[in-house]
């Protein structure tokens, strides 16, 4: 399934559901889109977003994602040969899009948010994102495998309300999670010093498509977390 989480209305998280989960007026609030790498999942939907959204706004909506990703999306999808190029459609002083290059590891402010890219494991450059409005936080892993910074990341953070983690494979297909840079459900709560690991006092969100008896099955050296919770589609959540 194509990951995109909105947030506040305004802000986006990756891209791959833009147009088909939000109306043409919930596009249209949008302000800012962070994607976290180039896999088409998690960017075709800015494709989509720039024809429902041309003429519907006054200001272009800001790709944020680190130099490498925005490279590669403007050279090889908005290029003009697999797509237009929105950050000069209807005009250079007044695009769709804009791109917003910023690096890993410095929270900036963005709609009453301040967001802060984490380096992620996975087979291209790709980072998930530590987001906070100053009262609680979460962190969206985005794309990743077995990643030590990731945990050391989320126990700095003291307001850590959630963590939602790519769980791409059942437990059983760890040979293609591992090889292809994403987790399991059994091996998505594991980071270092386990025992006082981000995941003891914050929720742990896994994308639906882990099945419950799965997220629960940590193997037999794992016990089943009662705060490890399966996201629904189309579902807010409040952190």
């Amino acid at each position: 399934m194509p990951p995109g989480f909105l947030v506040n209305d305004r802000v986006m998280l990756d891209a791959g559901t833009i147009s088909a989960a939000l109306s043409i007026a919930g596009q249209s609030r949008i302000t800012d889109i962070f994607i976290s790498h180039t896999h088409l999942d998690h960017i075709k939907g800015i494709l989509f977003l720039a024809d429902n959204i041309i003429g519907r706004v006054k200001q272009p909506v800001n790709i944020r994602a680190i130099p490498k990703v925005i490279d590669a999306i403007r050279k090889h999808l908005m290029n003009e040969l697999i797509w237009p190029d929105f950050t000069k459609i209807p005009t250079p002083k007044n695009p769709v899009l804009a791109y917003k290059p910023f690096p890993a590891g410095k929270f900036i402010a963005v709609a009453g948010l301040k967001v802060k890219a984490i380096p992620m494991n996975h087979p291209v450059p790709a980072v998930g994102f530590l987001v906070s409005d100053g009262r609680s936080a979460f962190i969206y892993s985005a794309d990743t495998g077995p990643n030590e910074g990731l945990w050391a990341e989320a126990k700095k953070v003291k307001n850590l309300k959630g963590i939602i983690v790519d769980t791409s494979f059942p437990n059983h297909m760890d040979f293609v999670a591992g090889a292809s840079g994403h987790f399991t459900a059994g091996t998505a709560p594991r980071g270092p010093q386990e025992s006082e690991g981000p995941e003891q006092r914050a929720d742990l969100h896994l994308p639906h498509q882990t099945r419950p008896q799965e997220a629960g099955d940590q193997r037999a050296e794992r016990p089943r977390r009662k705060n490890v919770k399966i996201l629904q589609e189309g579902k807010t959540y409040t952190f």
